[in-house]
Order: structure tokens, then C-alpha cells, then sequence
């Protein structure tokens, strides 16, 4: 489903991607980790097209997608929930969740299949975004880049400052849209054990390039100690 090859990304002179690959198969769920700083943002930020790479190749079903705007990408059916969630503060959730509309390959209307996964969403669709709960904006943030009917789904670290019953929600929904609706996920996660619950495959990062990855019952303490603890 994605391949990414040898991936290089410079910001002001420095590397910030040193030769980053990694691949994501068709209906799998990849976790990308690594200490703070070591490029999973910019790394998520180059799938979707929002930041130039200077070398290497991002291939999205066999298609050579590296030269292709974010609208493009969003229309072959790749989807992107930014960390910090982004949400319009001022715009209903009705609102929030048809911006998505224009950026995707679905119809004129937010898809019923979105409140299916969301349900609170559409007890709310008339209060402003500013409005709801930090795991609320969350749930918002991720049902904005469903109604585009991705193929591929891009979390960048979805659960960060989220309480833990909303975690769970979000984990659940992210495995029921793999394993219902086929959807590749590639979600960047600090925390360890959430990892373990919501990813099939993890790949670690660290200097900017991908240092170790495979199942996630190959993620061993070791590993972990290694290349994750701080």
C-alpha cells in the first residue's frame, strides 16, 4: 500500500530525514516511534505532501506520489489528521467535517458511516469546534479525514493529551477501520502500551532514519530501552 524509500528532508542546512524507509501493507496498522525530536512529524508531514523532500521516493499503490501536492494525495485517497488536531475553533462540527469534503473523493454530503465511528459528533454537529473537549476536537480531528473515504490514514500522534476512556475510543475506532474497512493506517505514538494496542507493525526512528522495525510482537523491552526510553 505505501512505500517509502530512502527519504531525505533538510530544514535550514540541517538533515532532518537522513535516507528514511519504511513500508505499510495493504489493511495494516503501522506505528511509528522514536524519542522526541528524531522526524516522525516531518516524516508524516512529507507522505502527505506538505513538506518537499530532497531525495528518495514516497509510493502510494505502486503510484510515484513524491512530486504530488496534499490535494492530490487526498483525492487518490491518502487522509491526514495533523498533531494538535487543527480544528476550525469558530466552525461548527458540521462544518469542520464538510472542509474535509472538498479535499476528498466522496460526494457533496459528510458520509453516515462517519457517526457510526463518532456517534457523539452528531449529537453536536451545531456547537462551534472551540467549543468541545480536548478528546472531543480528537474525535473531530480524525472523523474530519474520514469523510475524504481514505484508503490510507495518517495519524500524527492522535491520542497525545487525550483522556484515557477517549484513547480507547480512538484506538478501537482506528483498528475498525482496518479490519472493516480495510483502511492502512501509519500512526506516529509516543506512548509505548498504546502502541502495543493499536498497531500491528511498528518501525522506530531515530536521527531520522528508521533503525528497526517489523510485528509488533517483535517489540521487545530491549528495543524499547534502547531506542524509546528517555
Amino acid at each position: 500500500m505505501l512505500k517509502v524509500e530512502g527519504l531525505v528532508q533538510c530544514y535550514g542546512g540541517s538533515n532532518i530525514l537522513r535516507g528514511a524507509t519504511l513500508a505499510a501493507g495493504e489493511g495494516r496498522r503501522l506505528c511509528v516511534m522514536g524519542r522526541n525530536g528524531v522526524g516522525k512529524t516531518t516524516l508524516m508531514k512529507c507522505l502527505m505532501g506538505l513538506l518537499p523532500v530532497r531525495g528518495g521516493r514516497i509510493l502510494f499503490r505502486g503510484r510515484d506520489v513524491t512530486s504530488l501536492a496534499p490535494e492530490r494525495r487526498a483525492r487518490l485517497g491518502m487522509g491526514y489528521v495533523p498533531q494538535g488536531r487543527q480544528i476550525f475553533p469558530l466552525l461548527t462540527v458540521e462544518e469542520n467535517l464538510r472542509t474535509g469534503l472538498a479535499a476528498g473523493r466522496g460526494g457533496g454530503s459528510v458520509p453516515e458511516s462517519v457517526f457510526l465511528f463518532f456517534p457523539v459528533l452528531k449529537e453536536m454537529l451545531r456547537r462551534r469546534g472551540g467549543d468541545l473537549s480536548g478528546g472531543q476536537q480528537q474525535q473531530l480531528a480524525v472523523a474530519r479525514a474520514l469523510v475524504t473515504s481514505p484508503e490510507l490514514l495518517l495519524l500524527d500522534e492522535p491520542t497525545e493529551g487525550i483522556q484515557p476512556n477517549i484513547v480507547e475510543e480512538i484506538v478501537g475506532t482506528v483498528k475498525r477501520l482496518s479490519s472493516e474497512g480495510g483502511v492502512t493506517v501509519v500512526h506516529v505514538e509516543q506512548k509505548v502500551q498504546v502502541a502495543r494496542k493499536a498497531g500491528d507493525d511498528y518501525a522506530i526512528m531515530e536521527r531520522g532514519a528508521v533503525v528497526d522495525s517489523g510485528g509488533m510482537d517483535g517489540l521487545s523491552e530491549e528495543k524499547i530501552r534502547s531506542y524509546l526510553s528517555v
